[in-house]
């Protein structure tokens, strides 16, 4: 089954089932300068039930084999197995251990299976404008089981590098020790292991928190970052590995816990490289750091804190950038960067704040009847986010641009 890593869902290119949405925000927006996002609600179809406390807004309807996701538009119905949704029913505590998130064009689905978990990677067919209507778009899928303490970082779909024997198709994820890639069931292939240290300057104690991965010019790359700061990427065609953080210049990259990490493939084009990694525990910084690809190796040299509001330096080391308006590095709950590279982040408190693309000054709106996190994610379009929280302990989701 191919997949292609965008880092977009393709749930706004594929079409199918949606509900419409209304206004439901607070917004604050400067005297001049970018807009302030605006938000509206978005509920499922009928039929639909959103596990208690789901981050991702992801609701079942399982009689009818189905998955319905919020997105730009509202919520987009897609099918999924047989198989999937009797392992659902079967899960303790029925939906509410089921995990869903987007990895490129792809929908993942973990749940509990004993002493194992079991994810589906689902990838939505691209449907004709006449057979998109009020249909539930078809997937293809593939299954993956593994042991459910052997994983430390999110899951990822990943095809086959470049250069074959690098890494394989399969799902990718983050131990202790190294990057896994499984298998897809019923599969006798021995999993396939790359060890952390690979990467120069990383030790066996690092341990990987966070997982990505691009293409560009047709090279996939892996990448992970550490629970102490460091962040790697492994070029699908040349097999090796390269420590960006260790680019760094001098006081310019405060290291700590990895907790998020993205290479969008529709930033990095050509020979140019961008990366945002979400640093730090308790509190988050977001860095921006760009740079370039040359002979299939990535290169970082500019090293910028979107989350600080101090004066910094570009590349060029005369250029002062000046970020305002940051959302507080003590309530940034979850961030995402959206195809057209403008970076979402959702608050503790129920706030969503955004960085336009090629503006200095953050701006940001409250979500009605939000107070508690906010997970921001992909809304299968081009530009903006959709927006989750719990409300009244319900899960709500929220269109934002």
């Amino acid at each position: 089954m191919k997949k292609i890593l965008v880092n977009l869902l393709a749930l706004g290119l594929v079409g199918g089932a949606v509900v419409a949405c209304s206004s439901g925000s607070s917004s604050s927006t400067p005297a001049s300068g970018p807009a302030a996002p605006s938000a509206s609600p978005v509920t499922p179809p009928a039929g639909f039930t959103i596990p208690a406390g789901s981050a991702s807004g992801a609701a079942f309807n399982l009689s009818a084999n189905q998955i319905a996701l919020p997105g730009a538009s509202g919520y987009t119905t897609l099918a999924i197995p047989a198989s999937l949704s009797a392992a659902i029913a079967a899960t303790p505590g029925t939906t509410s251990a089921v995990k869903v998130a987007a990895s490129g064009s792809n929908i993942v689905v973990s749940l509990p299976s004993g002493a194992n978990t079991l994810t589906y990677v689902l990838t939505p067919v691209a449907q004709s404008s006449q057979s998109q209507s009020l249909q539930a778009v078809a997937t293809t899928a593939e299954s993956y089981t593994y042991e459910s303490t052997v994983a430390t970082t999110n899951l990822i779909a990943v095809e086959s590098s470049t250069t074959a024997g690098v890494y394989p198709h399969g799902l990718a994820f983050g131990t202790n020790e190294s990057i896994v890639v499984v298998s897809p069931n019923p599969t006798s292939a021995p999993r396939f292991s790359l060890a952390l240290t690979g990467c120069s300057g990383v030790v066996s104690a690092d341990n990987a928190s966070t997982i990505s991965a691009t293409v560009t010019q047709n090279v996939g790359y892996i990448s992970f970052g550490t629970q102490t700061g460091k962040v790697c990427v492994l070029s699908g065609s040349t097999g090796t590995w390269t420590n960006l953080s260790s680019q760094a210049p001098a006081g310019k990259y405060t290291a700590g816990n990895v907790n998020n990490l993205s290479f969008p493939s529709t930033l990095n084009t050509g020979n140019t490289l961008i990366g945002y990694w979400n640093v730090g525990t308790g509190t988050t910084n977001i860095y921006r750091v760009t740079g370039y690809y040359n002979n299939g190796t990535p290169t970082g040299n500019g090293f910028l804190n979107t989350t600080s509001g101090a004066a910094q330096t570009t590349t060029n080391g005369t250029t002062q950038v000046t970020f305002t308006n940051v959302p507080s590095t003590s309530a940034i709950s979850s961030s995402y960067v959206d195809a057209a590279g403008n970076v979402w982040v959702g608050t503790t408190n129920g706030s969503v704040y955004v960085l336009r693309t090629g503006a200095t000054a953050w701006t940001n709106t409250a979500l009605t009847g939000a107070t508690g996190a906010v997970t921001v994610q992909t809304n299968g379009g081009t530009s903006g986010a959709t927006a989750t929280s719990l409300i009244g302990g319900a899960s709500q989701s929220f269109a934002v641009n």
